[in-house]
């Protein structure tokens, strides 16, 4: 398991070895969305986030040891790590609601007590459909709160979501990376045209070789994601990765992390590629 307090003991790890540490705001019931940052701190920026699904709580523990890997390497882009937008989801999906005030609606949204392939926050609202990209146009988005693919009642209307958003307009990064569990694979499109298109398809595939994960064009019906909003509001480059096999299945564990050790070098490579294109992705 990987839930908030593990990961407030990697922060104070990472504090004592000299990464910046902080937080980008507070979830639902108070949990702080906990960041690093390794590397410059002017000039380009790149955010990777992780753990914003619920269920893929995996995401969290390999964006941390991303940062506590990363640290002791000498980064040209500064880096910023969010290991786990999504706390208060992170817990109910190991350890059920009986932690939350809400917990007999959530079993009720949830059509019982195993929280185990939750996706949303812990008020039934999909972070990942709640940011302002075609926001309610999504394949199998829905209204009303779900384990998964609720779009909530306006764009950024949570306040993980929010926090993210907030975070992301201020730093104004050159590049995001957003991981996410199951399929090797890793998106990049949504509508952009062009020299951003070419520019974002180039560091899709440069990425891809280096995962041997597969490269999918089209958005494929997304809408509302943050990779999504980054490359329509931003007009930045911004990748969803899609780590393990889809051989596996949810609910997933820490073991199911074998075999994606390539991931924790990925943030380097996508900084030494911004530097080579002159600061942008």
């Amino acid at each position: 398991m990987y839930i908030y307090p593990d990961l407030q003991k990697d922060c104070c790890e990472l504090c004592r070895r000299g990464a910046e540490c902080g937080s980008i705001g507070r979830s639902l019931f108070g949990s702080h969305i906990i960041c690093f940052h390794i590397g410059p701190k002017s000039g380009p920026q790149i955010i990777v986030q992780g753990g914003i699904h619920a269920r893929e709580w995996v995401t969290a523990r390999l964006v941390t040891a991303q940062a506590k890997t990363l640290l002791r390497e000498k980064t040209p882009t500064g880096i910023y790590f969010l290991p786990m937008t999504n706390p208060d989801g992170a817990l109910l999906a190991q350890k059920g609601a009986a932690r939350f005030p809400n917990a007999a609606r959530l079993e009720r949204i949830n059509g019982g007590g195993d929280f185990s392939l939750w996706k949303a926050n812990a008020r039934g609202v999909d972070l990942n459909c709640n940011f302002d990209a075609r926001w309610g146009k999504g394949a199998g988005n829905r209204t009303d709160p779900a384990p998964s693919s609720c779009i909530g009642p306006s764009p950024e209307s949570e306040p993980e979501s929010a926090a993210l958003a907030r975070f992301t307009r201020r730093v104004r990064p050159v590049l995001t990376v957003s991981y996410h569990a199951l399929g090797r694979e890793i998106y990049y499109e949504f509508g952009q045209r062009g020299e951003a298109l070419e520019r974002d398809r180039a560091v899709a595939r440069a990425a891809g070789r280096f995962l041997g994960y597969r490269v999918v064009g089209g958005d494929l019906g997304s809408a509302g994601g943050y990779k999504d909003w980054c490359v329509s509001r931003l007009g930045i480059t911004a990748l969803t990765v899609e780590i393990i096999s889809e051989r596996r299945s949810h609910p997933l564990t820490e073991r199911d992390l074998e075999g994606e050790e390539k991931n924790i070098w990925l943030p380097l490579l996508l900084a030494e590629l911004c530097e080579k294109n002159g600061g942008s992705g």
